[in-house]
């Protein structure tokens, strides 16, 4: 379930926080609990225990950290969603690391955040995020580039695109950072048939979300 309205209640947005360092988890458990529409169900130290907790609890969202002794956020985004197929995980990381990020959205990683990101940013990260959004810390942006042109220049031919034109362009408006209703008003097609052709473009690439989808397609350089 996600955050939702009914009718003046609103139904706060569950939240599991993986981290190995006790006191920032104690310490962003606390900070994000003040929020109204937020509330931290459960902890974890590491990846093997977020996996395990995400399956008993059914977060809305994981605040994964990216390299934790035990097990490493990257290999519970990697599995995660052999379960949990529609749960979105944000990395919250102080790695600015360009491999790191790659590596994270590759796994299938919804968003990368910065730990010292601001109070509101985060915030704002995370009910992205549910919304189904990809969020990138903004000052990972030139990181983004790097990696694109780096892909880029990897050989001269690319492989054959599996996607149809309209299935590109969809994902090249995902890769914007559109919503379902932006892309329905943008293109003029109900949400329902925006839900069907981002079902093909994720089977067709074997991606498990929208993000995982457009790296996937941007490392074949078919964007």
């Amino acid at each position: 379930a996600r955050a939702r309205g009914n009718g003046d209640r609103k139904v706060a947005i569950r939240i599991l926080i993986a981290d190995d360092h006790t006191l920032f988890r104690r310490g962003l458990a606390s900070l994000l609990s003040e929020t109204p529409d937020f509330q931290v169900v459960g902890e974890a130290a590491d990846g093997p225990s977020a996996e395990r907790l995400a399956a008993q609890l059914r977060p809305d969202i994981v605040l994964m950290d990216i390299h934790m002794p035990g097990g490493g956020g990257v290999e519970a985004v990697r599995a995660l969603p052999d379960s949990l197929p529609d749960l979105p995980i944000v990395m919250l990381t102080v790695s600015e690391k360009d491999d790191d990020l790659l590596e994270a959205v590759q796994a299938g990683a919804q968003g990368y955040l910065l730990k010292n990101a601001e109070t509101a940013d985060l915030a704002d990260g995370i009910r992205r995020a549910v919304a189904g959004q990809a969020v990138l810390d903004k000052s990972l942006t030139s990181a983004v580039f790097r990696q694109l042109a780096r892909g880029g220049s990897d050989g001269a031919d690319a492989s054959p695109s599996p996607l149809t034109f309209r299935e590109s362009e969809i994902l090249r408006l995902i890769a914007t950072g559109c919503t379902n209703r932006e892309l329905a008003d943008w293109l003029h097609l109900s949400e329902n048939t925006i839900k069907t052709h981002l079902r093909r473009i994720l089977e067709k690439l074997g991606a498990t979300s929208r993000t995982q989808a457009v790296a996937l397609a941007r490392a074949k350089r078919w964007l």
